[in-house]
């Protein structure tokens, strides 16, 4: 099997030239256009050798935490927009590295190597336990009690995050009013309730919406309650 780098990296362009010059290494280059796209990926592969990221590109601060707690592959950062300030966030938040780009990729390439050799250690160590679900655009992790739509960061109050994550948690299940209330809410549900909750779900769904489409799919069903359908259980 042969060796692979993750490049999450919108300019497809600038890609291909890196693509070419690894691959005189034996190593191919799987591109990535945003940051929950490779997260889902790592949740079901992490045989790469690193992961390269053009911060010039991609927004890859708001879920390199999450990135980071999901794996112990090097993760190597270029910019062309080089700041003290941006280095130290990216260092705080799991980056192995923060540079400016070099000129030509071969010269990209070898720093990408040399550090990578310097992180193999760490990429033997075992990674820690942690559970991130992803559908389409829609990315929770629990760890953090965060939710990202499209790789941006979406405040939710408490309930509405405690509901999100429960549907999320049973989905392809249908979850009656009173397992939904009893759950979220911590009571059981008598149906006085019934407004509180329509409520609740209304402004999630607004939340999740992307594109005037809601990606989240809350599925009510009527005169019992609400599932959370993935494709995969239609």
């Amino acid at each position: 099997m042969s060796l692979k780098y993750i490049n999450v990296d919108k300019d497809v362009d600038i890609a291909n030239a890196h693509a070419d010059v690894w691959k005189d290494l034996g190593i191919r280059l799987q591109r990535f256009d945003d940051m929950t796209e490779t997260i889902q990926e790592l949740l079901t592969n992490t045989e790469y050798l690193c992961i390269t990221i053009n911060s010039d590109t991609v927004d890859f601060m708001p879920l390199l935490s999450t990135m980071r707690s999901l794996t112990n592959i090097p993760i190597l950062i270029a910019t062309d927009s080089f700041t003290t300030q941006k280095e130290v966030a990216a260092l705080e938040n799991g980056a192995d590295l923060y540079t400016p780009w070099h000129e030509k990729p071969e010269d990209n390439m070898a720093s990408v190597m040399a550090h990578v050799t310097q992180l193999s250690e760490r990429s033997k160590m075992p990674r820690p336990s942690t559970k991130v679900m992803v559908y389409k655009g829609l990315l929770i992790a629990p760890i953090y009690r965060t939710v990202f739509v499209d790789n941006k960061r979406i405040d939710l109050t408490r309930q509405e995050y405690d509901l999100l994550y429960y549907l999320m948690m049973n989905h392809g299940k249908v979850l009656s009013y009173n397992e939904i209330f009893n759950s979220v809410w911590g009571s059981d549900y008598d149906g006085s309730e019934r407004k509180v909750l329509r409520n609740a779900v209304k402004r999630l769904r607004e939340k999740l919406k992307v594109d005037s489409k809601n990606i989240g799919h809350i599925k009510t069903v009527l005169d019992y309650g609400y599932t959370f359908p993935f494709e995969s259980d239609k």
